[in-house]
């Protein structure tokens, strides 16, 4: 039987198709027993930009995540290969990994006196929680409103006895030398001050442990599930004041410049509630922060109630670390 011309050209490029694979394959082969030979993670890199779509990709990423014992690697693997024969073994190192990270949290709590057990005993129940249902990602969602008033709000014996007491002290009444605290809150500057709380427990508990093992987002940016694990903290900002028999007195502060008195402000005060919550556990606790004794180098009223609601904020946010064993610095 003779071959037609047609039937000969085909034959040879089916042949020269196999040699290709052939050759391709065994390329492709050795460099992935150049990879186990070598056992870095710059060997694998270097297998990824030789063979983009290499056959032996699946075996090298493993071999990866042995060396690198990289989180994010990990979580990298259960997304592109969910049925991996592969699989029993990189739930093992993500196992290890995560106990690692508990283990070294528990250390640093440990290392530091001040700490609240119940906070810390929630937190690991909270990453050993992410570690068996692969969650990375903490949700924070703040609530807050303003409640402060100003000094004319006040009942009349309230003005009356706080008028009495200061022109005794200083010979000069509240009334009329005092600066409204309404003012100088809006919605802009109460999102300015949350960013303090978000800043600080994003940063430190993102940096408590390795890199990008967990990481903190605000709640409102993403849409809800009900499996989210999400971090609840509301809020009042209200005026700072002193019970003296039965009398609820606000705190004033003196405003001065080279020190001269220009006007009385009203002590801020900002009662916080955290609450975290898992399926069986749940931490949660209450905190009223005001501002420190003095503040200093303001630039105008308005600075003024600015810096003593960031001192509040930035209390509470010391306050959260400081419970679960973490040091602000």
């Amino acid at each position: 039987m003779l071959l037609t011309k047609n039937q000969k050209r085909f034959s040879l490029y089916f042949i020269l198709i196999l040699l290709v694979s052939y050759f391709s394959f065994f390329d492709d082969y050795f460099k992935y027993l150049e990879v186990k030979k070598i056992g870095t993670s710059e060997a694998c890199k270097s297998y990824y930009s030789s063979f983009p779509n290499g056959y032996f990709t699946e075996d090298v990423k493993v071999l990866e995540i042995k060396y690198d014992r990289d989180i994010v690697l990990v979580r990298d693997f259960f997304k592109n290969y969910p049925k991996s024969e592969y699989a029993p073994i990189v739930e093992l190192i993500n196992l290890e990994i995560w106990n690692d990270e508990i283990n070294r949290y528990d250390s640093i709590a440990q290392s530091n006196n001040r700490y609240d057990q119940n906070a810390v005993v929630f937190f690991k129940e909270l990453l050993t929680y992410m570690r068996d249902n692969r969650e990375s990602t903490v949700f924070m969602k703040l609530d807050g409103n303003v409640k402060v008033k100003d000094f004319h709000s006040y009942p009349d014996d309230i003005k009356d006895l706080m008028d009495l007491f200061y022109k005794y002290d200083d010979d000069r009444t509240v009334s009329g030398n005092i600066v409204n605290i309404t003012s100088n809150y809006d919605k802009g500057s109460v999102e300015n001050y949350e960013q303090i709380i978000k800043e600080s427990i994003m940063n430190s508990f993102e940096n408590l442990l390795s890199d990008k093992f967990i990481s903190v987002e605000t709640y409102n940016d993403f849409k809800s599930s009900k499996d989210d694990l999400v971090i609840y903290i509301n809020y009042n900002i209200e005026n700072e004041e002193d019970v003296i028999e039965n009398y609820s007195l606000p705190t004033l502060w003196s405003y001065t410049i080279n020190g001269d008195f220009e006007s009385y402000l009203i002590g801020v005060s900002i009662i916080f509630n955290f609450s975290f919550q898992l399926p069986n556990n749940d931490y949660s606790f209450s905190l009223k922060t005001n501002a420190l004794e003095n503040i200093s180098n303001i630039d105008g009223v308005k600075d003024g109630y600015k810096i003593m609601t960031q001192q509040n904020f930035q209390n509470f946010a010391d306050g959260i670390l400081t419970r679960f064993g973490i040091d602000k610095e």
